[in-house]
């Protein structure tokens, strides 16, 4: 991804910010929930790099799915090449499929391992994609986040990515259907 100022943040800085924010909102709020994710986009494959103290068991680690980006982000101005991935498609094959079931078994495996509930904090659809694909991959990354343990929510409700229209008033319907349990 392009954001810079996001990539200058490692693991080992923002493991780091995160033990000291910890600290300062626990003597205040000692049982609160805390969502936390890892460096760089709060991608899985980041996960192994994330470090939080043992003690504290309440925190939620958050992490983000958009894979394949050819798919999910063709089209979006904030990325280089977008525009040439317009056109690609998500059909639900088998390979497809497995590749975002190996994903999240990492998140699942990783969240066990530490002891830690786990978040799909985004996943979502740039609306320049086919609305067939879009809704074919919504509905199964739900669906696969919860045959892996995995509470979710939806990247977003009513912009480029959502699955409601602010203009007309109106759902989309086959997003919200693909979201519906």
């Amino acid at each position: 991804m392009e954001f810079s100022k996001n990539n200058q943040i490692d693991a080992i800085k923002w493991n780091s910010i995160l033990a000291k924010v910890i600290a300062v909102i626990r003597p205040t709020n000692p049982t609160r929930l805390i969502v936390v994710g890892p460096a760089s986009w709060n991608k899985i494959s980041s996960l192994p790099q994330l470090i939080l103290p043992a003690y504290d068991l309440n925190l939620v680690v958050t992490v983000h799915y958009y894979d394949p980006m050819t798919f999910t982000h063709q089209g979006a101005p904030w990325e280089k090449t977008s525009m040439t991935w317009l056109g690609t498609q998500w059909l639900g094959t088998a390979d497809e499929k497995q590749l975002i079931d190996h994903d999240f078994a990492q998140a699942r495996d990783w969240a066990a391992a530490h002891h830690r509930p786990l978040l799909l904090g985004e996943f979502g659809t740039y609306d320049k994609a086919n609305m067939d694909s879009r809704q074919r991959w919504t509905q199964y990354v739900a669906q696969s986040a919860d045959a892996h343990d995995m509470a979710w929510t939806y990247w977003e409700f009513a912009g480029s990515f959502g699955a409601y229209n602010a203009v007309d008033q109106q759902w989309c319907s086959p997003l919200l259907n693909a979201l519906k349990p």
